[in-house]
Parts: C-alpha cells; sequence; structure tokens
C-alpha cells in the first residue's frame, strides 16, 4: 500500500526536501527567481526537476506542476517528492522526459494563499495571446486589452459581502453567508458560482482577480514551456489542485471536445474521475485557465506538430461554505490585516486547513489516487 503524503510543511521545508532528493536521483535543476521573499525573509523560485531525456531528445513529456494556486501547492509538492523518492524517474524509456514545476506560484505557497503577490488568481490570468514565447525576461509584463476582458455583472452584487474591509475581521462571523446564500437562490446555481468563482477583472482587491496584465507565474510557466518542451511531439500537463469536490475525493478535469485525440486519452486514463467541458460554451463557467493557456501557448509558438493536454487533478476537502469564508478572510487579512497578530495567525492557519487537510485519512487518500493519476499517464507516454 502507498504511504499516504507527508505532513502539511512550509514552502521552504518542501522546496528543500525535493530539491535535494532530486539532485541525488540525478535529477537535471534549474531555477526561475522570484523578485520577493516569504513571509520569513526566505528565497522564493519556482523550480523545475527535469528526469530522463534532455531538452530538444524528448518526444514525449509529461509535466508535474504543483503550486499554480499558492496554498493548493502543499499537495502537489508532496506528490512531486514521492513520485522522485519511488524511483520510477530514475531510468525513463528513450526519447521520455517528466519535469517537475515547483511551485507555479512560489509566492501563494510561502505565504499560504491561493493568489499572487497582485492578488491575481494565476489560474484565470490566461487570457489572449501567449506571451512568453522566445522572451527572456519573465518580469515583463504585458497588458491585456480591457475591451477583451472578460465581464462578470454580478459581481457588483456581492463584493460588499465577499471583500469586507472593516478594521476588524471575526472569523466566526457567518452572518454574510445569508446574503451569498439569497443571491444563490435569487440567480441560479450556474450564475452564482459563475460570479463568485469564475474570475473577476474588475476590483483588483477583490477575490477571484484575474488581473489586467499578465502575472509573473504566467510568464514564467510559458517560458519554462518554451525551454522544456523543445522538440517534443506530446506534452501533458498535470497540474495538481485541492479544496474542490467530496472529502479525498479526485476529480480530473479537463477542457477538451468530444472526439479529439486528447479527450479518448482521457477517456481512457481516468474514466472514474474525469469532468470534460468543451472547448467553447455559449456561457463559460471559469476564463484564463491554465489548460486552454497551455494549449493556446502550444498553438501560437510551441514546437511544430506539438499535441497538448492538460487534466487538473483536484482534491477535494472541506464543503463550499468553508471555502468561501477562506477566500473571504484571506483577502480581507491581507489588505487590512496583519498576518503577524492573532487574527492574521488564525486566518492563515484557516487557509491552510482548507486546502490541506490534517488528517492521516485524508492524505492516504491523496498519495493513493495521486499514484494512480500519475503512472497512468507515465505508462501511457512512456509505451507511446
Amino acid at each position: 500500500m502507498t504511504n499516504p503524503i507527508a505532513p502539511l510543511s512550509t514552502y521552504a521545508a518542501a522546496r528543500t526536501s525535493l530539491l535535494g532528493l532530486a539532485e541525488q536521483r540525478g535529477a537535471k535543476l534549474s531555477t526561475v527567481a522570484h523578485p520577493l521573499t516569504g513571509p520569513d525573509g526566505e528565497t522564493l523560485a519556482t523550480d523545475v526537476v527535469r528526469f530522463g531525456a534532455p531538452i530538444g531528445a524528448a518526444d514525449r513529456v509529461l509535466l508535474l506542476l504543483a503550486g499554480t494556486h499558492g496554498v493548493e501547492g502543499h499537495a502537489g509538492s508532496a506528490l512531486q517528492h514521492d513520485l522522485v523518492a519511488s524511483g520510477r524517474l530514475d531510468a525513463l524509456p528513450d526519447r521520455t522526459a517528466v519535469v517537475l514545476v515547483h511551485a507555479v506560484n512560489p509566492y501563494g505557497m510561502a505565504w499560504s494563499r491561493r493568489v499572487d503577490a497582485d492578488n491575481i488568481d494565476v489560474n484565470r490570468n490566461f487570457l489572449g495571446a501567449p506571451t512568453a514565447t522566445g522572451a527572456d525576461d519573465p518580469d515583463h509584463s504585458v497588458a491585456y486589452d480591457p475591451a477583451e476582458l472578460p465581464g462578470n455583472p454580478l459581481y457588483d452584487e456581492v463584493d460588499q459581502h465577499l471583500n469586507p474591509t472593516d478594521g476588524e475581521f471575526d472569523l466566526a462571523d457567518q452572518s454574510f453567508l445569508g446574503e451569498l446564500l439569497e443571491f444563490y437562490g435569487r440567480v441560479g446555481d450556474h450564475a452564482a458560482m459563475k460570479t463568485l468563482s469564475g474570475g473577476q477583472y474588475t476590483h483588483p482587491a477583490g477575490v477571484q482577480f484575474g488581473g489586467t496584465h499578465t502575472s509573473w507565474s504566467r510568464r514564467t510557466i510559458e517560458r519554462i514551456w518554451s525551454e522544456q518542451l523543445a522538440g517534443a511531439h506530446l506534452a501533458v500537463n498535470l497540474d495538481v489542485h485541492t479544496g474542490l469536490g467530496p472529502m479525498g475525493r479526485l476529480t480530473v478535469f479537463q477542457t477538451a471536445d468530444d472526439g479529439e485525440s486528447v479527450a479518448e486519452m482521457g477517456d481512457t486514463w481516468y474514466p472514474e474521475h474525469l469532468f470534460r467541458t468543451p472547448r467553447v460554451e455559449e456561457d463559460p463557467l471559469d476564463h484564463g485557465l491554465l489548460g486552454p493557456g497551455f494549449d493556446a501557448w502550444a498553438a501560437a509558438g510551441g514546437p511544430a506538430g506539438l499535441e497538448t493536454a492538460t487534466f487538473v487533478l483536484e482534491y477535494g476537502t472541506h464543503d463550499i461554505y468553508r471555502g468561501i469564508t477562506a477566500f473571504r478572510a484571506d483577502n480581507w487579512l491581507h489588505h487590512h490585516g496583519d498576518p503577524t497578530d492573532r487574527t492574521g495567525r488564525e486566518i492563515t492557519r484557516f487557509m491552510q486547513e482548507q486546502f490541506f487537510v490534517d488528517d492521516a485519512g485524508w492524505r492516504q487518500d491523496v498519495a493513493d489516487q495521486g499514484e494512480m493519476a500519475i503512472h497512468t499517464a507515465l505508462d501511457s507516454l512512456a509505451g507511446a
């Protein structure tokens, strides 16, 4: 039986553990330094760990991403560590590579936030043309055309309930949920979910802000794709997330159309876990997702003939109301509070528990289903 993933640690400890083990196992390491530091002054970076065929010599590449949503990265980091420790990557087939990215949003992982230093939800930030193909400087931000930013017309109605500006905050006060439940009942589930979680681009200090420019994390991951996928014909992104769905249950999200080869891939690999949405919807729930952004990057300037697929490995934690409470509290803390005082520490712990459940059974579920999901993809790519 697979051992449970390790208990929650800090970003710095998780990073040190993974990189040390990967170096011992002979991986090729590279790093993109983040311009800011963590809460204890620690270095922040997006680290790239490569096993197998060198850059330019791999036809097939499996990428395993942790920390697109910052604080959610602890589960992904643990799965990366356990994959390296298993020895599976020590002797990959010819022309096959595995690339671990730790962490896509290191600032959020270190500060126990889903968002980055600019309050941007990185998984709502992949809008417009890809920016980093052929670029050398991931610090060069590109503004999006305001006329092309997705709308979220109902967000104004819930802004005051989601983003309090008072000088004090009581985590136990759940009175705001009554207003949100009334909103749900009035507009319907789809419109409410789109408003609350689909991304908004008009309130920079609000929850679910997707950004009006390319984030550091978007520019960095596009640079990594450009470097690591040179010469590849097939690249699969496994992007690990937590916080949505039944406790401990894996849901695999994919954006693809029926009949595509990558859709058939999802049906074959994850038949019991797959939830697929079409590439074009009349009223999409989400905007700016990394998966479609990966496809757009490949189409715009990736290696010729590169086929791409992204599967989001999402592990359920607590219920949606606790999740909304966590988003709301965290957003208040980093705009109006102090992360070092008693309230700040309480909110930080609440965020950590929302996205990494302090329970051996949950950690076992993540390990078991993660091993299945990762090794299924690797088995298929290695045999392609």
